[in-house]
């Protein structure tokens, strides 16, 4: 729904990158459909590419997050951050507890490792919450939620069950993730 309504709504504008919006497949068996993607792209293509932006689990977790690559390659994420701040945006990323995911950066484990892989920046956007279970992102709510806090991949992983357990949060995360998708899109340098 966020791509859907973000390319709508740039449709007409001018931006300064062409935009390719992509709806890839198969990534909980293995990102088979961002790997073969990024594997069909030639060296060109790599080179031409500014950045890789995957949208992931948007709704269901406590905080929405965005990450983006380690260190000073994280430019996208922190001007994400910086663009969210500036419009009153609760935007965060993850505050690195842990040694292997590094503040800001998350584990290779979605559409946008393949890209990454071969060195195209990327910035990930997603809900859960860094702070409950292992801190590895995987327990999005309270353990009083859920099945033990998580929501993705259970019978709870139902816009009904988000809508009445937690009032408001679809709308004002997909709202969100709209407006700094779109910000990305069409004033990121």
């Amino acid at each position: 729904g966020v791509l859907l309504e973000v390319a709508q709504r740039i449709q007409n504008i001018s931006t300064p990158y062409t935009i390719r919006f992509i709806l890839f497949g198969a990534e909980e068996i293995g990102l088979e459909g961002s790997k073969y993607y990024a594997g069909q792209m030639e060296e060109a293509d790599i080179q031409n590419t500014v950045a890789m932006i995957n949208l992931d689990a948007l709704i269901a977790g406590d905080i929405a997050y965005v990450y983006g690559n380690a260190g000073k390659a994280g430019d996208l994420r922190d001007w994400a951050l910086e663009y969210a701040k500036e419009r009153n945006l609760d935007l965060q990323t993850q505050p690195g507890t842990k040694p292997e995911y590094p503040p800001g950066t998350t584990g290779d484990f979605s559409d946008h490792a393949p890209f990454k892989a071969l060195g195209i920046p990327y910035a990930y956007f997603e809900s859960t919450n860094w702070m409950l279970g292992n801190q590895d992102g995987y327990t999005q709510v309270s353990p009083d939620y859920g099945k033990d806090g998580k929501i993705w991949h259970t019978q709870y992983d139902t816009l009904e069950y988000i809508d009445a357990t937690f009032p408001g949060r679809i709308r004002e995360r997909l709202a969100l993730f709209v407006i700094v998708l779109e910000g990305i899109l069409t004033e990121y340098q």
